[in-house]
């Protein structure tokens, strides 16, 4: 459906209601081969170690490889590449990609978006790791409103057995909760707010708001499970100073729109 003809850019207004409801909404075939191919070839570059550009500390490897001798293409062993859009331009190009940006400007309601981090989150084979339940907004404290949307992208096909993220719909509801009443709170995951596996095919994108519980599973087969995991927010969101114990990342990047005075 057109912008003219609901004033979205590219979802109906069904899905946008989807995700308010449900703090999450996945999209099919969204990502082009050559979308998918570029950032893959990019990220398996920088994983491997090959892209002199990109810091080190842009690098993480998985825990339970790293005791170990790893394999001769480290990319195979690799957890995770982060902040890299600041240093490639080809990560860049994928943060800006329109079919992606125009759907958070339909989440978000605003053409002025910036970035507030990107990651390739990669699960290497039989040893990725699962992630516990969280809310991003759990780390993102000094983000206001908490109101940031992921745009998490298939580069692989994400299955149940290779540890696909799974939500528990409608607990962005809840507001950000203290971690230390999330364990209790989670036993209201069974029933009202049922735990749901969001399987993919590579190029679908599953978009979902920083306050929904999510978690992930191990990666139990012999293929890694890449995906990339881009968080956005709108252009005028405050950042809180006094909160100290938030994560420590680089400049905000423009994607789309206009920056405001005393905003990120």
């Amino acid at each position: 459906m057109s912008t003219e003809a609901n004033g979205l850019h590219t979802l109906s207004r069904a899905q946008v209601e989807q995700f308010r409801r449900d703090g999450f909404l996945v999209v099919e075939n969204l990502l082009s081969e050559d979308d998918m191919a570029a950032v893959r070839d990019r990220a398996d570059l920088i994983a491997g170690g090959r892209a002199p550009h990109v810091p080190d500390d842009c690098v993480q490897v998985e825990p339970g490889l790293r005791d170990g001798p790893l394999p001769e293409d480290r990319a195979l062993a690799v957890r995770k590449i982060y902040k890299v859009a600041h240093y490639d331009d080809v990560m860049l190009a994928h943060v800006r990609n329109p079919r992606l940006v125009d759907v958070i400007a339909d989440l978000l309601g605003s053409d002025d978006i910036k970035l507030y981090l990107d990651q390739i989150l990669m699960k290497p084979a039989f040893h990725g790791s699962a992630q516990a339940w969280h809310q991003d907004s759990g780390s993102w404290r000094d983000m206001f409103p908490m109101d940031l949307v992921t745009a998490w992208c298939a580069l692989d096909d994400a299955t149940i057995a290779n540890g696909c993220l799974w939500m528990a719909p409608g607990t962005h509801r809840w507001g950000m909760i203290p971690r230390h009443l999330q364990s209790d709170l989670q036993n209201s995951f069974v029933g009202q707010f049922e735990p749901v596996p969001v399987e993919i095919p590579a190029g679908g994108v599953s978009f979902h708001h920083s306050l929904v519980f999510h978690s992930s599973r191990p990666n139990t087969t012999p293929h890694r499970r890449r995906g990339s995991a881009v968080h956005y927010m709108r252009a005028a969101t405050i950042k809180d100073e006094t909160v100290t114990d938030a994560p420590k990342v680089p400049p905000f990047i423009q994607v789309r729109g206009q920056s405001f005075p005393g905003c990120v």
